[in-house]
């Protein structure tokens, strides 16, 4: 790890500390204090192995995990934007440091989810991973594979599967109606809707959500590989040949997408890495490593990187790179390149300069942070901060292997 690099990252957990001590406007996974708190509870832990002092104790842990808890009620079900993603970031949190102060509420929530999703009440009308059922899905399985009883990923399954659209021969897809995207790029391009191919909104983060489940033993376990074989036959038919790019935004759309875990190419390799992982199928990990074989050798003008964050940035796609093929490692190298950190225009000073620069884990530098110093110090700590990401067989980080 370089100087402006560890800079830059005790510079944030300085900040993130300070940000979670203060008011609140945003609680959520993606953009507020649940993955602030949780990106700050990893820096800590490679803080540590490498000799500096945390940053907080179990006695501010346990009063800011009160405090996260308490915003539940404020958001709608969702993993990255609602309350299944505060309750990930507080049971995580409690789980490493061996509080035992989350799981009662937890409960509760669980309870209040599952009767959702038997009643439709208060369910996300979307399938996608962000906001909607497959964001559930993972949240359900995490949930099962810690212990609790409840069907909630057989219940996210028999929602999904009445979303689905069978192509007849053998193919399921969702299909983005055009209401939920009118605004929107996407909207502007499909009118009518389209069959939205991302991990972030579309049927890569479905296949990614299904591939967990199973792997992860959750329940439901024959619809879920039904879903799962379902989204992987029509992927089949997704997949460009010949351009530089396989696979576009979105099916009804010609041409390749950027290079980022929210769409494109590498987000894809991570879902068919973890579907490989899910059905024993070496064919799939064959597939996402072709994949990634062609995105090393595309120029970096066609990357399309705009910044360096976790969600399409280069430095958050650097990382992705690592945890789906570590021996890639011209590649990271590559994609970390692309936005410098320090000089007059690099990101430590824009951090260091900002009175309010964005500290949320997804788009800004509290994920910049986290996989910074994953990069730099070769390791990854037990907080799987991550999971949500989905990033192949880095998401089966905290489940027990499956009997043979």
């Amino acid at each position: 790890m370089n100087p402006a690099e560890l800079r830059l990252i005790e510079a944030v957990r300085g900040r993130l500390r300070l940000a979670l001590d203060q008011d609140w406007r945003d609680a959520t996974y993606a953009r507020g204090a649940a993955g602030q708190l949780l990106a700050l509870g990893a820096l800590d832990e490679l803080a540590v192995a490498r000799g500096a002092a945390p940053s907080f104790d179990a006695g501010w842990l346990v009063e800011r995990l009160m405090r996260l808890l308490s915003q539940l009620p404020r958001y709608p079900h969702g993993l990255f934007q609602g309350m299944q993603g505060l309750l990930l970031a507080a049971l995580e949190l409690d789980r490493v440091h061996q509080l035992d102060v989350v799981e009662e509420m937890a409960r509760d929530a669980d309870e209040h989810l599952l009767h959702s999703l038997h009643s439709g009440d208060g369910l996300p009308e979307h399938f996608d991973l962000i906001g909607g059922l497959s964001g559930l899905l993972v949240y359900a399985a995490y949930r099962e594979g810690q212990g609790c009883e409840l069907p909630l990923a057989e219940s996210c399954l028999q929602r999904l599967a009445g979303m689905a659209r069978a192509d007849g021969a053998g193919g399921l897809s969702w299909f983005t109606p055009a209401g939920w995207i009118r605004g929107f790029p996407m909207g502007d391009v499909h009118p009518t809707g389209c069959t939205d191919l991302g991990v972030a909104h579309g049927q890569a983060g479905v296949l990614a959500a299904l591939a967990y489940a199973r792997a992860s033993g959750a329940s439901g376990a024959a619809q879920g590989r039904e879903l799962l074989l379902g989204c992987l036959q029509a992927f089949r038919r997704y997949e460009q040949q010949g351009g530089a790019a396989h696979f576009g935004v979105a099916a009804e759309e010609p041409g390749g997408s950027r290079c980022a875990w929210c769409y494109g190419d590498l987000g894809t390799a991570a879902a068919l890495q973890l579907s490989a992982q899910a059905l024993a199928d070496p064919g799939l990990e064959a597939w996402a490593e072709r994949l990634l074989a062609s995105l090393s050798h595309r120029p970096v003008p066609n990357l399309g990187f705009s910044d360096a964050w976790l969600c399409h940035g280069s430095i958050g796609s650097a990382w992705l790179t690592r945890q789906l093929a570590p021996q890639r490692v011209a590649m990271v190298a590559r994609f970390q390149r692309q936005h410098a950190l320090d000089g007059e225009d690099g990101l430590l000073a824009s951090l260091e300069t900002e009175a309010d620069p964005d500290l949320s884990l997804l788009e800004g530098h509290a994920g910049l942070a986290l996989v910074l110093a994953e990069l730099g110090q070769g390791q990854s700590p037990a907080l799987h901060w991550s999971l949500p990401f989905l990033a192949g067989r880095r998401a089966l980080q905290t489940v027990t292997p499956l009997p043979a």
